[in-house]
């Protein structure tokens, strides 16, 4: 049984398909939440079909910070399922890298890819008007090489209403892809909604089937920490003021004075010690 958003042969090679449902920032818009554990179900309007995103630790591997997005497709009153796999990083600023990623697709194999170094998933803010572009190479069974193009664009802010809720000031996107294959060019666009604090919530694929955001689960954010009681006065003089400031912001970069020790100074140290100010 094939998935309805697959194409008739070929399910799309681009990771965009998924870029729709999920992120990570730091920045007071939140489009993307990226804690470990995050789960998003989504179902498509004719209720045969359901999607799920989760964030995991993935296995084996040797890069600090990396992510697994999985992604399973359901064929519900059917043991049909694929999973795949997408394996990213967050940037100090809140964008999202790809590394690897590994998509089924069925008699064709395995469309797998490695980015060195990896691309832009997705941009640490979305403006409207905002417009980024995602290549991927791979090779697949019978089709041979297949390089995928896509374009993705912040075409508006609206409301949402879905039935795990009402969304306010979700971000819209806009996926143009381009397949190159050997004797052939594939194209389509899709859709899909983002919503601040929660992350994705509405999808219309390029054959206008909808899913919708049936329920979400996600984790409270650790907190940003100091490592010791009083580590934001740098200068030692007893007393946290514009003279730790400027050391701080000398040291950015640096792995010291790493404030909440996550291995280097950046704007996160700058947030604890700008609360730490007598």
């Amino acid at each position: 049984m094939k998935f309805t958003q697959c194409v008739p042969w070929l399910k799309a090679v681009s990771i965009l398909g998924l870029i729709c449902c999920f992120g990570f920032t730091v920045a007071a818009e939140n489009y993307y939440p990226a804690e470990v554990g995050n789960t998003w179900v989504f179902l498509s309007a004719d209720g045969s079909e359901q999607r799920t995103y989760t964030l995991e630790v993935p296995e084996h591997t040797g890069l600090e910070g990396l992510i697994a997005l999985n992604i399973t497709n359901e064929a519900l009153g059917t043991d049909v399922s694929v999973t795949d796999t997408y394996l990213i990083t967050v940037e100090n600023d809140g964008g999202l890298l790809l590394h690897q990623s590994a998509v089924n697709q069925g008699a064709f194999g395995i469309a797998a890819a490695t980015f060195n170094p990896p691309v832009t998933f997705f941009p640490a803010e979305l403006p409207l008007g905002h417009t980024w572009q995602i290549v991927v190479e791979t090779q697949l069974k019978l089709v041979g090489a297949v390089t995928s193009t896509s374009t993705i664009e912040v075409v508006a802010i609206e409301d949402v209403e879905t039935p795990a809720g009402v969304f306010e000031d979700c971000v819209k996107l806009k996926i143009n892809q381009r397949d190159q294959l050997a004797l052939a060019v594939l194209r389509e666009t899709s859709y899909q909604w983002l919503a601040p604090d929660i992350g994705p919530v509405k999808y219309l694929n390029d054959q206008d089937i909808l899913y919708e955001l049936q329920s979400y689960n996600l984790i409270e954010p650790s907190p940003v920490t100091v490592k010791a009681e009083k580590t934001a006065d740098l200068n030692g003089d007893g007393v946290v003021n514009i003279l730790d400031l400027v050391i701080l912001a000398n040291a950015f970069g640096k792995d010291s004075p790493d404030l909440n020790a996550d291995g280097v100074v950046n704007i996160l140290d700058l947030v604890v010690i700008s609360n730490a100010l007598d």
